[in-house]
C-alpha cells in the first residue's frame, strides 16, 4: 500500500511539473478588448490594418491577448472607452482637447490631416474633352473665317485686274475665290506666288494679314492647351477649401472636421461612415467630400471615380485611447511600445505595408 501511495504521489509530481508551466505562462497573460472603428487603412474589415498590426505586436510583447471590438462611428467608439467597456481604443482618432476632458490620449502614432476629394468620373471627363475642344475650336473658327472673309474681299477689290496674271479676276465668282485661296495660303506662310498682290495698298493688307496670322495661330494653341490642362488637373474647380465656397461639401458627423469646417462658408452634409459619403458624391449629391487624409487616399487609389485634390490641412495626429481611470499599466506599455516602434523601424515597416 505504501509503495502505491508513493508511486501516486510520484505521477501526480510528474504531472503538476509537466503542467506548471502552461498554468503559470496562463496566468501571466492578460486578455484586454481594444475597441476599434474601421477606418482604411489603419483599420480594415476582418480585422486588418495598420493600428491593427501594431496592436498586435505590442501585445505579443508584452504578455496581452487583444480582443479587437468594432463600433460603428467616433462617439460609440469614445463612449465605450470612457466607460470602461474595452481596456483602449486603437484607431484613427484625433487628439483633441475636447476629448482629452473624458479620455487620456497614447503618445502620438500617426501624423495626419483632412484633405478633399471630388468625384473624378472617367465617363464624364471623356464626354467633357471633346465638348471643350469644340468649343474652343468653333470660336476660333469663327473669328478666322470672318477675318478671312474681309481680308479676301478687301484683297480682291484692291487687286482686281483682267489684264496681269497675277492679279485676281474682275468676275467676282472667280475673282472671290482666288482671293480666299491667296488669304488662306499667306496667313498659313504657304504662299504658293500664283497670285499676289501688286500694288502697294494690297501689300500692306497682305503684310498686316500676316501678322495677325502669326498671331491668331499663337493665342488659338495657346488658349486650347490651358483649357485642356485646367480641365484635367483641376475636376470641378476645386482645388483647396477657399474653392468650396457655397458648396454642398459632405462630412462625417461628430468628428473634429464638422467643428473646423464650422468657420467656413459651406453647405455641411453631416453623414455616417465614409461609404455613406462616397455614395453621395458618386450621385453628385454633394460636389466634395473632406474627410481624413489616410482613409480618402486609399480609397481614391482603387476607385478610379474619387479624386483627391490639394494639400493637407488642419494637421492633426493620431492617438491611443484609454479610460481616465483606466489601467495604468497598459497606458505604460503602449506609450513606451508607441515610441520603441518609431525609432526602431518597426513602425515604418507596418507604415510601408498599409500606405
Amino acid at each position: 500500500m505504501f509503495i502505491i501511495n508513493r508511486l501516486r504521489f510520484l505521477v501526480f509530481l510528474l504531472a503538476f511539473l509537466i503542467l506548471s508551466p502552461g498554468i503559470v505562462k496562463g496566468e501571466k497573460l492578460q486578455h484586454i478588448r481594444i475597441a476599434v472603428k474601421e477606418f482604411p487603412p489603419l483599420v480594415m474589415a476582418g480585422t486588418k490594418g495598420l493600428c491593427i498590426d501594431m496592436a498586435k505586436v505590442i501585445c505579443e510583447r508584452n504578455g496581452l491577448v487583444p480582443e479587437f471590438v468594432f463600433y460603428n462611428n467616433v462617439p460609440e467608439f469614445l463612449a465605450a472607452v470612457a466607460n470602461n467597456e474595452t481596456n483602449l481604443g486603437f484607431s484613427g482618432i484625433s487628439i483633441t482637447a475636447d476629448r482629452e476632458k473624458f479620455v487620456d490620449f497614447s503618445q502620438p502614432f500617426f501624423d495626419s490631416g483632412l484633405i478633399i476629394a471630388v468625384h473624378g468620373n472617367h465617363a464624364q471627363k471623356l464626354v467633357r474633352f471633346p465638348t471643350v475642344v469644340m468649343r474652343v475650336i468653333g470660336f476660333s473658327l469663327v473669328i478666322f473665317l470672318v477675318g478671312l472673309s474681309i481680308v479676301a474681299h478687301i484683297i480682291w477689290w484692291l487687286e482686281k485686274d483682267d489684264e496681269n496674271s497675277l492679279a485676281f479676276s474682275t468676275k467676282y465668282k472667280e475673282g472671290i475665290v482666288d482671293a480666299y485661296w491667296w488669304a488662306v495660303v499667306t496667313m498659313t506662310t504657304v504662299g504658293y506666288g500664283d497670285k499676289c498682290p501688286r500694288k502697294i495698298s494690297g501689300r500692306l493688307v497682305a503684310a498686316v494679314w500676316m501678322i495677325i496670322g502669326i498671331m491668331w495661330f499663337a493665342a488659338f494653341t495657346a488658349t486650347l492647351s490651358t483649357v485642356l490642362t485646367l480641365n484635367q488637373l483641376q475636376p470641378g474647380n476645386i482645388r483647396s477649401i477657399a474653392d468650396l465656397d457655397q458648396r454642398r461639401v459632405a462630412l462625417i458627423e461628430g468628428t473634429t472636421t464638422e467643428n473646423y469646417l464650422r468657420y467656413y462658408n459651406i453647405k455641411m452634409v453631416l453623414s455616417g461612415s465614409l461609404e455613406e459619403m462616397i455614395t453621395l458624391l458618386k450621385n453628385d449629391q454633394v460636389d466634395a467630400v473632406i474627410y481624413d487624409a489616410p482613409p480618402l487616399q486609399y480609397r481614391a487609389k482603387s476607385d478610379p471615380e474619387i479624386q483627391v485634390v490639394g494639400d493637407l490641412f488642419a494637421e492633426q495626429r493620431y492617438g491611443v485611447v484609454f479610460p481616465e481611470e483606466g489601467d495604468d499599466r497598459l497606458k505604460e506599455i503602449f506609450n513606451r511600445e508607441i515610441i520603441n516602434m518609431q525609432q526602431n523601424g518597426e513602425f515604418q515597416k507596418i507604415y510601408d505595408k498599409w500606405l
